[in-house]
C-alpha cells in the first residue's frame, strides 16, 4: 500500500476535465486505476501522516504538441512520440472541444520504441471552446484558477515506466508553457517545466 493521502481541499474543479480528457475511446490501454490516480492527484496532496515527508523528487519535463497532430514528450530519460493522438482540441488552431467555461485542455497518448506508454494532459486557465486558443507564455501551477484570466497551466503525465505514480507541476514548478501561432493560425504548444514525481 502507498503512503496515506490527505485531501487538502474538498473538491478540485479540474477533476471532471481530466476525466473527460483521459477517457476518450481512442485512448491506448488506459486503465480505470489510471483515471483514479488522476482524481487523487487533482483533489489531494500527498502527505505522510506517520513520519516526516521525504523530499519530493523534481525532474525536467519537455513536450511539444503540434497542429499536424504530433506529440513528443521528453522526460524520465526517454523520448515518447505519437502521431494522430492529440485530443481535446480541433486542429490546427487548437479550438477547445470540452464543454466548460473555465478550462482549456489538450492531451495526447505517446509511446517509446521499446513499448513504454505515456499519457499527457495540459490544462490551461480560461475558456476556448469553439475558438482558437490564446497564444503567449503560461506559468506552471498545480491547479489553474477555474474561470480565471491569468496565463496559468498545469501538467499531468502518466507513464507505464512509473509504478503507481505520475508526474505533475506544482505551484513551485519552474519553466513555462508557450503557445505560438504561425501566419495561418496553426498553433504549437511547447512545454519546458519542472515536475514533481508523485507516488500513489
Amino acid at each position: 500500500m502507498g503512503r496515506p493521502l490527505v485531501c487538502q481541499r474538498q473538491k478540485s474543479n479540474k477533476s471532471a476535465f481530466f476525466i473527460a480528457l483521459f477517457t476518450r475511446k481512442h485512448m491506448k490501454n488506459l486503465t480505470f486505476s489510471s483515471v483514479a490516480a488522476i482524481l487523487v492527484l487533482a483533489g489531494c496532496a500527498q502527505k505522510d501522516t506517520t513520519a516526516p515527508a521525504a523530499p519530493l523528487q523534481t525532474m525536467s519535463f519537455r513536450a511539444t504538441i503540434t497542429s499536424d497532430n504530433k506529440c513528443t514528450v521528453e522526460t524520465l530519460g526517454q523520448t515518447y512520440t505519437s502521431v494522430g493522438q492529440v485530443r481535446g482540441v480541433v486542429l490546427p488552431a487548437f479550438s477547445g472541444t470540452l464543454d466548460n467555461a473555465g478550462y482549456h485542455a489538450v492531451g495526447c497518448w505517446v509511446g517509446t520504441p521499446d513499448g513504454v506508454g505515456g499519457d499527457l494532459a495540459v490544462l490551461f486557465e480560461g475558456d476556448s471552446r469553439g475558438k482558437p486558443f490564446d497564444t503567449g507564455t503560461f506559468q506552471p501551477k498545480f491547479e489553474p484558477t477555474f474561470g480565471g484570466s491569468e496565463k496559468n497551466v498545469s501538467i499531468s503525465f502518466f507513464s507505464t515506466a512509473l509504478t503507481g505514480g505520475r508526474l505533475a507541476t506544482v505551484d513551485t514548478s519552474t519553466g513555462s508553457v508557450v503557445v505560438t501561432s504561425d501566419a495561418a493560425g496553426n498553433r504549437t504548444v511547447k512545454v519546458d517545466v519542472s515536475v514533481i514525481k508523485y507516488e500513489m
